[in-house]
Protein backbone atom coordinates (compact mmCIF):
# COMPACT_ATOMS: atom_id res chain seq x y z
CA UNK A 1 0.00 0.00 0.00
CA UNK A 2 1.29 3.43 -0.88
CA UNK A 3 1.03 6.10 1.77
CA UNK A 4 1.97 9.78 1.91
CA UNK A 5 1.50 12.23 4.73
CA UNK A 6 3.12 14.93 6.82
CA UNK A 7 3.12 15.98 10.45
CA UNK A 8 2.31 19.65 10.93
CA UNK A 9 2.72 21.70 14.09
CA UNK A 10 -0.07 24.26 14.25
CA UNK A 11 -0.93 27.40 16.17
CA UNK A 12 -4.25 29.20 15.87
CA UNK A 13 -4.79 32.62 17.44
CA UNK A 14 -8.46 33.62 17.60
CA UNK A 15 -9.09 37.28 18.42
CA UNK A 16 -12.07 39.59 18.32
CA UNK A 17 -11.85 41.79 15.22
CA UNK A 18 -12.90 44.94 17.10
CA UNK A 19 -10.45 44.59 20.03
CA UNK A 20 -6.88 45.80 20.32
CA UNK A 21 -6.00 43.99 23.56
CA UNK A 22 -4.19 40.75 22.75
CA UNK A 23 -4.71 39.48 26.30
CA UNK A 24 -8.17 38.33 25.25
CA UNK A 25 -6.84 36.23 22.38
CA UNK A 26 -7.58 32.51 22.39
CA UNK A 27 -4.69 30.24 21.40
CA UNK A 28 -5.14 26.66 20.16
CA UNK A 29 -2.05 24.49 19.69
CA UNK A 30 -1.93 21.09 18.03
CA UNK A 31 0.06 18.58 16.01
CA UNK A 32 -1.87 17.22 13.02
CA UNK A 33 -1.41 14.28 10.67
CA UNK A 34 -3.75 13.07 7.94
CA UNK A 35 -3.99 9.29 7.57
CA UNK A 36 -5.45 8.47 4.14
CA UNK A 37 -5.73 4.71 3.65
CA UNK A 38 -6.72 2.47 0.74
CA UNK A 39 -7.14 -1.28 1.14
CA UNK A 40 -4.96 -3.21 -1.32
CA UNK A 41 -7.49 -6.05 -1.18
CA UNK A 42 -10.86 -4.34 -1.48
CA UNK A 43 -9.88 -0.81 -2.62
CA UNK A 44 -11.97 0.58 0.25
CA UNK A 45 -10.85 3.99 1.47
CA UNK A 46 -10.78 5.62 4.87
CA UNK A 47 -9.26 8.92 5.89
CA UNK A 48 -8.61 9.91 9.48
CA UNK A 49 -7.12 13.04 10.96
CA UNK A 50 -5.00 12.54 14.07
CA UNK A 51 -4.25 15.37 16.46
CA UNK A 52 -2.23 15.16 19.66
CA UNK A 53 -0.50 17.29 22.25
CA UNK A 54 3.00 16.36 21.13
CA UNK A 55 4.58 15.32 17.85
CA UNK A 56 5.68 11.79 18.65
CA UNK A 57 2.32 10.76 20.10
CA UNK A 58 0.57 12.07 16.99
CA UNK A 59 2.82 10.06 14.66
CA UNK A 60 2.66 6.98 16.87
CA UNK A 61 -1.15 7.11 16.91
CA UNK A 62 -1.14 7.40 13.11
CA UNK A 63 1.14 4.36 12.95
CA UNK A 64 -1.25 2.34 15.09
CA UNK A 65 -4.18 3.24 12.83
CA UNK A 66 -2.24 2.23 9.71
CA UNK A 67 -1.26 -1.07 11.32
CA UNK A 68 -4.86 -1.82 12.34
CA UNK A 69 -6.16 -0.98 8.86
CA UNK A 70 -3.58 -3.11 7.08
CA UNK A 71 -4.01 -6.11 9.33
CA UNK A 72 -7.77 -6.12 9.82
CA UNK A 73 -9.25 -3.90 7.10
CA UNK A 74 -11.32 -0.69 7.21
CA UNK A 75 -12.27 0.42 10.70
CA UNK A 76 -15.47 2.46 10.42
CA UNK A 77 -17.52 -0.22 8.62
CA UNK A 78 -16.93 -3.00 11.10
CA UNK A 79 -19.94 -4.66 12.65
CA UNK A 80 -18.32 -4.94 16.04
CA UNK A 81 -17.49 -1.82 18.02
CA UNK A 82 -13.90 -0.74 17.54
CA UNK A 83 -12.11 0.20 20.73
CA UNK A 84 -9.95 3.21 19.91
CA UNK A 85 -8.92 3.33 23.55
CA UNK A 86 -6.84 0.18 23.06
CA UNK A 87 -4.72 1.92 20.42
CA UNK A 88 -4.31 5.02 22.54
CA UNK A 89 -3.15 3.02 25.56
CA UNK A 90 -0.44 1.50 23.39
CA UNK A 91 0.59 4.94 22.12
CA UNK A 92 1.12 6.46 25.57
CA UNK A 93 2.15 3.45 27.63
CA UNK A 94 5.23 3.88 29.76
CA UNK A 95 6.88 7.27 30.04
CA UNK A 96 4.10 9.33 28.45
CA UNK A 97 1.39 7.79 30.61
CA UNK A 98 3.40 8.10 33.83
CA UNK A 99 4.94 11.55 33.43
CA UNK A 100 2.79 13.62 31.09
CA UNK A 101 -0.53 14.41 32.82
CA UNK A 102 -1.51 16.82 30.03
CA UNK A 103 -1.27 14.32 27.18
CA UNK A 104 -4.25 14.31 24.85
CA UNK A 105 -5.19 12.79 21.52
CA UNK A 106 -8.16 12.95 19.17
CA UNK A 107 -9.13 11.20 15.93
CA UNK A 108 -11.53 12.63 13.34
CA UNK A 109 -13.38 10.87 10.54
CA UNK A 110 -15.25 13.05 8.06
CA UNK A 111 -14.92 15.96 10.46
CA UNK A 112 -16.50 14.09 13.35
CA UNK A 113 -14.68 13.11 16.54
CA UNK A 114 -14.53 9.31 16.76
CA UNK A 115 -12.08 9.21 19.66
CA UNK A 116 -10.80 11.69 22.21
CA UNK A 117 -8.79 11.38 25.38
CA UNK A 118 -7.56 14.26 27.51
CA UNK A 119 -8.46 17.89 26.91
CA UNK A 120 -7.97 19.37 23.45
CA UNK A 121 -9.09 22.83 22.39
CA UNK A 122 -12.66 22.74 21.00
CA UNK A 123 -11.65 25.11 18.19
CA UNK A 124 -9.79 22.20 16.59
CA UNK A 125 -13.14 20.44 16.15
CA UNK A 126 -14.47 23.50 14.32
CA UNK A 127 -11.50 23.53 11.95
CA UNK A 128 -11.95 19.84 11.10
CA UNK A 129 -15.64 20.40 10.35
CA UNK A 130 -14.69 23.34 8.12
CA UNK A 131 -12.09 21.21 6.35
CA UNK A 132 -14.76 18.68 5.42
CA UNK A 133 -17.07 21.48 4.26
CA UNK A 134 -14.24 22.74 2.05
CA UNK A 135 -13.70 19.20 0.71
CA UNK A 136 -10.16 18.92 1.95
CA UNK A 137 -9.01 22.42 0.96
CA UNK A 138 -7.45 22.91 4.37
CA UNK A 139 -5.99 26.34 3.69
CA UNK A 140 -9.49 27.64 2.98
CA UNK A 141 -10.87 26.23 6.23
CA UNK A 142 -9.70 29.20 8.29
CA UNK A 143 -11.65 31.72 6.21
CA UNK A 144 -14.61 29.38 6.29
CA UNK A 145 -14.36 29.21 10.09
CA UNK A 146 -14.23 33.02 10.36
CA UNK A 147 -17.39 33.22 8.26
CA UNK A 148 -19.08 30.59 10.41
CA UNK A 149 -18.29 32.61 13.54
CA UNK A 150 -19.70 35.76 11.93
CA UNK A 151 -22.95 33.99 11.12
CA UNK A 152 -23.08 32.96 14.76
CA UNK A 153 -22.73 36.60 15.81
CA UNK A 154 -19.01 36.54 16.64
CA UNK A 155 -16.74 38.71 14.53
CA UNK A 156 -13.28 37.14 14.90
CA UNK A 157 -9.95 37.04 13.12
CA UNK A 158 -8.00 33.81 13.01
CA UNK A 159 -4.24 33.88 12.59
CA UNK A 160 -2.62 30.62 11.55
CA UNK A 161 1.00 29.56 11.89
CA UNK A 162 2.39 26.14 11.03
CA UNK A 163 5.59 24.28 10.33
CA UNK A 164 6.25 20.79 9.04
CA UNK A 165 8.02 18.37 11.39
CA UNK A 166 7.86 15.19 9.32
CA UNK A 167 7.24 14.21 5.70
CA UNK A 168 6.71 10.56 4.79
CA UNK A 169 6.31 8.74 1.47
CA UNK A 170 5.90 4.97 1.26
CA UNK A 171 5.87 2.47 -1.54
CA UNK A 172 5.94 -1.28 -1.19
CA UNK A 173 9.66 -1.37 -1.88
CA UNK A 174 10.75 1.77 -0.10
CA UNK A 175 10.08 4.19 2.75
CA UNK A 176 11.28 7.78 2.68
CA UNK A 177 11.04 9.99 5.75
CA UNK A 178 12.21 13.55 6.21
CA UNK A 179 12.46 14.66 9.83
CA UNK A 180 12.94 18.19 11.17
CA UNK A 181 14.43 18.04 14.67
CA UNK A 182 14.65 20.96 17.07
CA UNK A 183 17.29 20.20 19.66
CA UNK A 184 18.75 22.23 22.52
CA UNK A 185 20.79 24.60 20.36
CA UNK A 186 19.88 24.06 16.72
CA UNK A 187 17.35 22.78 14.20
CA UNK A 188 18.45 19.79 12.15
CA UNK A 189 16.82 18.27 9.11
CA UNK A 190 17.67 14.77 8.00
CA UNK A 191 16.20 12.10 5.75
CA UNK A 192 16.24 8.36 5.98
CA UNK A 193 15.35 5.80 3.37
CA UNK A 194 14.52 2.18 4.19
CA UNK A 195 14.49 -0.69 1.71
CA UNK A 196 13.89 -4.39 2.33
CA UNK A 197 16.95 -6.60 2.70
CA UNK A 198 14.99 -9.33 0.96
CA UNK A 199 12.73 -8.51 -1.95
CA UNK A 200 9.94 -10.64 -0.46
CA UNK A 201 9.78 -8.56 2.73
CA UNK A 202 8.04 -5.20 2.23
CA UNK A 203 8.80 -2.14 4.30
CA UNK A 204 6.05 -1.79 6.88
CA UNK A 205 4.52 1.67 7.07
CA UNK A 206 3.66 1.41 10.75
CA UNK A 207 7.24 0.48 11.70
CA UNK A 208 8.71 3.37 9.74
CA UNK A 209 6.25 5.85 11.28
CA UNK A 210 7.06 4.51 14.73
CA UNK A 211 10.78 4.98 14.11
CA UNK A 212 10.12 8.54 12.93
CA UNK A 213 8.27 9.11 16.20
CA UNK A 214 11.26 7.68 18.08
CA UNK A 215 13.57 10.28 16.53
CA UNK A 216 11.16 13.11 17.38
CA UNK A 217 10.71 11.92 20.96
CA UNK A 218 14.39 11.10 21.45
CA UNK A 219 15.56 14.62 20.66
CA UNK A 220 12.86 16.12 22.86
CA UNK A 221 13.75 13.88 25.79
CA UNK A 222 17.47 14.39 25.24
CA UNK A 223 17.04 17.99 26.35
CA UNK A 224 15.21 16.89 29.50
CA UNK A 225 17.88 14.26 30.16
CA UNK A 226 20.67 16.82 29.74
CA UNK A 227 18.99 19.24 32.12
CA UNK A 228 18.47 16.44 34.64
CA UNK A 229 22.11 15.35 34.46
CA UNK A 230 23.32 18.87 35.22
CA UNK A 231 20.85 19.41 38.05
CA UNK A 232 21.87 16.12 39.61
CA UNK A 233 25.56 16.95 39.25
CA UNK A 234 25.04 20.23 41.12
CA UNK A 235 22.87 18.61 43.80
CA UNK A 236 19.78 20.53 42.74
CA UNK A 237 17.58 17.43 42.79
CA UNK A 238 16.83 15.34 45.85
CA UNK A 239 17.11 11.60 45.37
CA UNK A 240 13.89 9.61 45.10
CA UNK A 241 11.73 12.68 44.47
CA UNK A 242 9.34 12.81 41.50
CA UNK A 243 11.78 15.08 39.66
CA UNK A 244 14.56 12.57 40.23
CA UNK A 245 12.47 9.63 39.06
CA UNK A 246 11.20 11.51 36.03
CA UNK A 247 14.74 12.48 35.05
CA UNK A 248 16.00 8.92 35.39
CA UNK A 249 13.09 7.65 33.31
CA UNK A 250 13.85 10.23 30.61
CA UNK A 251 17.45 8.98 30.38
CA UNK A 252 16.23 5.36 30.25
CA UNK A 253 13.59 6.23 27.65
CA UNK A 254 16.19 7.77 25.33
CA UNK A 255 18.15 4.52 25.53
CA UNK A 256 15.04 2.49 24.77
CA UNK A 257 14.22 4.64 21.73
CA UNK A 258 17.78 4.24 20.47
CA UNK A 259 17.50 0.46 20.73
CA UNK A 260 14.22 0.52 18.80
CA UNK A 261 15.89 2.43 15.97
CA UNK A 262 18.80 -0.02 16.00
CA UNK A 263 16.36 -2.91 15.66
CA UNK A 264 14.69 -1.21 12.68
CA UNK A 265 18.09 -0.96 11.04
CA UNK A 266 18.58 -4.72 11.38
CA UNK A 267 15.31 -5.35 9.52
CA UNK A 268 15.90 -3.00 6.58
CA UNK A 269 18.69 -1.36 4.64
CA UNK A 270 18.53 2.15 6.08
CA UNK A 271 20.49 5.10 4.74
CA UNK A 272 20.65 8.58 6.28
CA UNK A 273 21.34 11.97 4.76
CA UNK A 274 23.28 13.72 6.08
CA UNK A 275 23.69 11.41 9.09
CA UNK A 276 21.67 9.74 11.79
CA UNK A 277 21.11 11.99 14.84
CA UNK A 278 23.20 10.97 17.83
CA UNK A 279 21.11 10.98 21.01
CA UNK A 280 24.20 10.91 23.25
CA UNK A 281 25.49 14.04 21.53
CA UNK A 282 22.06 15.65 21.85
CA UNK A 283 22.17 15.04 25.61
CA UNK A 284 25.68 16.51 25.78
CA UNK A 285 24.50 19.59 23.84
CA UNK A 286 21.58 19.94 26.23
CA UNK A 287 23.97 19.82 29.20
CA UNK A 288 25.88 22.77 27.77
CA UNK A 289 22.66 24.74 27.44
CA UNK A 290 21.55 23.65 30.92
CA UNK A 291 24.89 24.90 32.30
CA UNK A 292 23.98 28.42 31.11
CA UNK A 293 20.34 28.26 32.18
CA UNK A 294 21.20 27.09 35.69
CA UNK A 295 24.04 29.57 36.26
CA UNK A 296 22.01 32.11 38.31
CA UNK A 297 20.65 29.40 40.60
CA UNK A 298 24.13 27.91 41.03
CA UNK A 299 25.56 31.27 42.08
CA UNK A 300 22.80 31.63 44.68
CA UNK A 301 23.59 28.17 46.04
CA UNK A 302 27.31 29.02 46.28
CA UNK A 303 26.50 32.27 48.09
CA UNK A 304 24.30 30.38 50.54
CA UNK A 305 27.01 27.76 51.14
CA UNK A 306 24.89 24.99 49.63
CA UNK A 307 27.48 24.23 46.94
CA UNK A 308 31.25 24.37 46.92
CA UNK A 309 32.51 26.86 44.34
CA UNK A 310 35.12 24.30 43.20
CA UNK A 311 32.27 22.13 41.91
CA UNK A 312 31.10 24.91 39.58
CA UNK A 313 33.00 25.75 36.43
CA UNK A 314 32.13 28.94 34.59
Amino acid sequence: MEFNSSLVREKFVISASNKLDSDDDVIALSNRMVVALVSDRTAERETFVVRAQNMHSCVRFAAMIVKEFQESGPIMVRRRKFYWQDLWKEVIRGYERDWNPNIWGVVYHKGRVVFEEGEHHPFLDVIEQCDVAQQGEYNQSIKFAEEAFRKAGKDVTIEYDSNVALVVAFKETEAKCGVILRSANRTTTFNFTAKPKKSSVPVRISQSLTVSAAFLEGIQLAFQAGMYNKKRAYKMIEKYTDEDRKGQRAVERVGSLNRAINKYETLYDVTYRPERPNFSQAIADAEVVAHTILAPQIQEMIAAGELDESEWIE
